[in-house]
């Protein structure tokens, strides 16, 4: 029997084989979302597997074909092209004032300029940093940068 991935919102480790989590295949969903459109807001109530999803387009973008293997988008992906990913999860730090919120953004640029392997100058304000790591990315890489925001309820 198969164990429900409570809790869990990281894609891989669902479709670890080794742990025989239930996945209910979602990703043509994705598919019709990504091929139709270019900036959408998801809204679900809390619990409702936003951020499990979020991480499945991240893995998608970045072309992790054998997560996807016997999944409905496997044979309607262009498996080779990947896609640079900046990917803010809020669900962690300090919201309750503006510092905490200004901390946690950067903290989130940090990660992606090591991650990516670029630098940026401009690190006085968000915009600026933000608008110069997408620059530095697209640039590095001659792709579009996939950019995904997940927010966490309070």
């Amino acid at each position: 029997m198969k164990k429900l991935p409570l809790a869990i919102t990281t894609f891989a480790d669902i479709r670890d084989k080794a742990e025989n989590y239930l996945y209910v295949d979602k990703t043509h969903f994705a598919y019709k979302l990504i091929d139709s459109g270019r900036y959408y807001f998801l809204s679900r109530p809390r619990r409702f597997g936003k951020s499990l999803f979020l991480d499945t387009l991240s893995d998608l973008f970045q072309a992790k074909k054998a997560l996807f293997k016997g999944l409905a988008v496997y044979e309607q992906w262009d498996w080779e092209t990947s896609y640079p990913v900046i990917h803010f999860s809020l669900n962690t730090g300090r919201f309750n004032t503006a510092k905490g919120i200004e901390s946690r953004i950067f903290d989130v640029m940090d990660f992606a300029k090591k991650k990516h392997g670029v630098e940026c100058k401009k690190d006085c304000d968000i915009p600026s940093c933000f608008g110069e790591l997408i620059v530095n990315i697209y640039e590095k890489y001659q792709q579009k940068v996939v950019i995904l925001i997940d927010e966490y309820d309070l």
